[in-house]
C-alpha cells in the first residue's frame, strides 16, 4: 500500500519524458513524490527516483482513493489524454490539479473543467512545472508570471492593499523583499520607477525577482498579508483597549 499523502506531498500521474522530468525536479527539491502509471514498464526508470510508485488507472476513482490521493496537496497529470483522470481527481477533492495540454483547444477545455494550472510541454519544462507545484502562491498568480531563468520570474500585479496607497517607492523596502520594480502602469501610461513616486490604487506593478519573493509581494500588494495590515490591526486593538481603560476610570469616579 502506498503512503497516504500530507499537505506537502505531490503525485505525478504519467511517467513519460515530461512526467519523469517533473519527478526528478520535485525530489531534488526534497518533496515527497508518488509516481503513478498504468504501465509497469514506464515506472522502471522513475522507481529509482520517486519516493513511491504505483501501477494504477488514473481515471479509477476507487483506485485513487486507495492510494490516498485525496490527501495530496497537488497532483500533476503528465499524460495528454487526461480528461477522465482530471474529472476523477476533482471528484475525490484534490486541492490543486496541474495538467498537460496538447493544444490550445485542449487547454480551453481543461480550464472549463476547473484545472488550476495548464502546461504546454513544448513551452513549459518539467523543472518549471515542479517549481509551480511547490509554490501555492504561484498557483494563484501563475497567469501574471513569466519565468526568465535560474528561478527568476517577471510578473505584474494590481495594487489593492490600501496600506500601499500614497506611499513612496523609497519607503516600500522592495530591495529587502528581494524584488526590483521594472515599471508602473497607471491609467494606461507607463511610469519609470523613482524613489519619490507615490503608489496609487490600481497601479499595475511589474517586478522581477526570485519566484518565491515575487509571490510574497503579490500577496501583500493584493492585501492578503503584510506589515501594513498588521499595523492597522494593532492600532484598532490599542484604541479599543484605551476606550475600555477610560470607561473603568469613569466607573471608579462614580463610586
Amino acid at each position: 500500500m502506498a503512503k497516504k499523502g500530507n499537505t506537502k506531498d505531490i503525485a505525478v500521474i504519467g511517467t513519460g519524458r515530461f512526467g519523469t522530468s517533473v519527478v526528478e525536479q520535485l525530489v531534488s527539491m526534497n518533496r515527497y513524490v508518488m509516481a503513478i502509471d498504468n504501465d509497469e514498464k514506464n515506472l522502471t526508470q522513475v522507481s529509482r527516483i520517486a519516493n513511491s510508485v504505483a501501477i494504477a488507472d488514473g481515471a479509477d476513482i476507487e483506485g485513487l482513493k486507495g492510494l490516498g490521493l485525496e490527501t495530496f496537496e497537488t497532483v500533476i497529470v503528465g499524460v495528454s489524454n487526461n480528461i477522465e483522470i482530471i474529472a476523477a481527481l476533482l471528484e475525490i477533492g484534490v486541492k490543486h490539479v496541474i495538467a498537460k495540454a496538447r493544444s490550445i483547444r485542449h487547454e480551453r477545455v481543461l480550464r472549463q473543467i476547473g484545472v488550476d494550472i495548464i502546461v504546454r510541454p513544448e513551452a513549459e519544462s518539467g523543472i518549471r512545472t515542479a517549481i509551480i507545484a511547490t509554490n501555492s502562491s504561484f498557483i494563484k498568480y501563475a497567469e501574471g508570471l513569466q519565468e526568465v531563468g535560474d528561478g527568476y520570474a517577471i510578473g505584474t500585479t494590481i495594487i489593492k492593499n490600501a496600506g500601499w496607497f500614497e506611499r513612496a517607492l523609497k519607503n516600500m523596502n522592495f530591495v529587502k523583499m528581494g524584488v526590483s520594480i521594472v515599471s508602473i502602469n497607471r491609467n494606461s501610461k507607463v511610469i519609470l520607477p523613482h524613489g519619490s513616486l507615490m503608489l496609487k490604487e490600481n497601479d499595475k506593478l511589474t517586478i522581477i525577482g526570485k519566484i518565491h519573493n515575487i509571490t510574497k509581494v503579490f500577496e501583500e500588494a493584493n492585501g492578503f498579508k503584510g506589515t501594513t495590515e498588521i499595523k492597522i490591526s494593532k492600532y484598532k486593538k490599542t484604541k479599543k483597549a484605551t476606550a475600555e481603560k477610560t470607561e473603568k476610570k469613569s466607573t471608579l469616579k462614580e463610586k
